[in-house]
C-alpha cells in the first residue's frame, strides 16, 4: 500500500506549480495543436448568413366597419399581446412551415431524401434550427431566416412574414364571414316574418275596415257625434210637430229623416263597434311591424358595412423592419471557436497535470490487476 507524506498547504501548491511548470512544454504543444486544428475546421464551415424582419400585431378593429362618428384616431391601431401571440402561433403553425418547405424546395436545398420516411421529420428540424421567432424588447415579433445565401435567407424571411399576414387575414376574414352568414340568415328569418305581418295586418284592416286607425277613430268619432246630434235633434223637432195640428206634412217629412238619421247611426254605430273590436289587433300588430322594420333596416345596414369591410383588404401586422440579404456572416464565429478549443485543451492538460502528480508514486499495474490492492 503506497503511503503519502503529509503536506503544509504552501508545500502542495508548489508542488503542484511544479508540475505544471515541468509539463509546459506538452500543454504549450497541446493547446499549440488544438489552436491549429480547431482553425483549420473552422475555416471548413460553411458561413451562414440571417436575415431579419420586424413588425408588430395589427389590431382586429381595423378589420371592422368604422361606426358613424368615430374618428380613426379613437379606433386602435397596434394589437395587444394576444393579437401578438396569434402571430407567433401562425408563424410556428404547420401552415406557414410547409409553405416555405414547398416554395422554397427545402428538401432538395438540405440533400434530404423526400422518399425517406423521416424526410418530413428532418427537414422540419433542419428547418427549426434556420428559423427563428422572438418577441422583441419593444414587445415586437422578430422574424429571423439562416442560410448559406444572404439572398435566399432574406427571400425566406420575408416570404415567412408576408404567409403569416396572409394567414391572420384569413382567420379574420373567416370571421367576417361567419358573421356575414348569421346576418344573411337573421335578414331571412326577419323578412319572412315581416311578410307574414304584412299578410296578417292587412286581413285584419280588411275585415275590420280600418286602413288609418288614428284617422279612422277620429273620423268615426267626429260623424258618431254629429249624426247622433243630427238624430236627437230631428227626433225632437218630430215630436213637436206630433203634438201641433196642421203640421201632417212636416211630420211625414220629419218622421222619414229621423228614419234616415236613425239607419246612418245604426251604420255608424257598427263600424265603430268593429274599430273598437279591432282597432287594439291592429295597432299592436302594427307596432310590432313596425319594430321588426327597424330591426330589419339595422341588419341590413350592418350587413352592408360588414359586407364592405370583407371586401376591403386589410393590414394584419405592421411592418417596421423588412428582411434584406445581410452582408455580415451570423456563424461560423471562428476565433470564438478557436480560442474555446485551445481554452478547454488548456484546462484539460492542467486536470491532467494534477491527476498525473497526485498520483505519480501509484502502482498503475497493480491497480489494472485481477490480485486486490490490500
Amino acid at each position: 500500500m503506497t503511503t503519502f507524506k503529509p503536506m503544509n498547504q504552501n508545500e502542495n501548491l508548489l508542488d503542484l506549480v511544479n508540475a505544471i511548470y515541468r509539463w509546459r512544454k506538452p500543454i504549450i504543444l497541446s493547446c499549440f495543436l488544438a489552436a491549429v486544428l480547431s482553425a483549420g475546421v473552422s475555416l471548413l464551415l460553411p458561413n451562414y448568413y440571417k436575415s431579419k424582419t420586424v413588425f408588430y400585431a395589427a389590431s382586429p378593429e381595423l378589420a371592422n366597419p368604422m361606426p358613424t362618428g368615430l374618428s380613426n384616431s379613437e379606433r386602435d391601431i397596434y394589437g395587444t399581446d394576444t393579437d401578438l401571440d396569434r402571430l407567433f402561433s401562425i408563424a410556428n403553425s404547420s401552415e406557414v412551415v410547409d409553405y416555405l418547405i414547398d416554395t422554397f424546395q427545402l428538401y432538395d436545398r438540405y440533400e434530404i431524401d423526400p422518399n425517406d420516411e423521416k424526410a418530413g421529420y428532418k427537414v422540419r428540424l433542419k428547418l427549426e434550427k434556420m428559423y427563428h421567432t422572438e418577441k422583441n424588447k419593444y414587445d415586437a415579433l422578430e422574424l429571423s431566416f439562416e442560410d448559406k445565401d444572404p439572398v435566399v435567407a432574406a427571400n425566406i424571411a420575408r416570404a415567412a412574414r408576408m404567409k403569416i399576414e396572409e394567414v391572420g387575414q384569413k382567420i379574420i376574414k373567416n370571421s367576417q364571414l361567419n358573421l356575414l352568414n348569421s346576418y344573411q340568415a337573421a335578414i331571412t328569418v326577419k323578412e319572412t316574418n315581416q311578410q307574414q305581418l304584412i299578410s296578417k295586418l292587412k286581413e285584419l284592416k280588411n275585415k275590420y275596415k280600418i286602413y288609418n286607425s288614428t284617422a279612422k277613430g277620429e273620423t268615426l268619432g267626429a260623424e258618431l257625434t254629429s249624426i247622433n246630434g243630427r238624430f236627437m235633434n230631428a227626433k225632437s223637432k218630430l215630436e213637436i210637430f206630433k203634438q201641433k195640428e196642421g203640421f201632417q206634412d212636416s211630420v211625414i217629412v220629419m218622421e222619414a229623416k229621423v228614419a234616415g238619421l236613425k239607419s246612418q247611426l245604426a251604420l255608424i254605430q257598427k263600424e265603430a263597434d268593429n274599430y273598437s273590436e279591432g282597432s287594439g289587433d291592429v295597432e299592436k300588430l302594427g307596432m310590432e311591424m313596425k319594430e321588426v322594420g327597424e330591426q330589419l333596416a339595422l341588419d341590413k345596414e350592418s350587413y352592408k358595412q360588414l359586407k364592405a369591410s370583407y371586401e376591403t383588404p386589410f393590414t394584419a401586422l405592421h411592418l417596421v423592419q423588412e428582411a434584406e440579404p445581410p452582408h455580415i456572416k451570423s456563424r461560423p464565429v471562428r476565433s470564438l471557436i478557436v480560442v474555446a478549443t485551445t481554452a478547454v485543451t488548456f484546462f484539460m492538460s492542467l486536470l491532467w497535470v494534477i491527476f498525473m502528480n497526485q498520483y505519480r508514486d501509484v502502482n498503475w499495474k497493480k491497480v489494472f490487476s485481477d490480485e486486490p490492492r490490500h
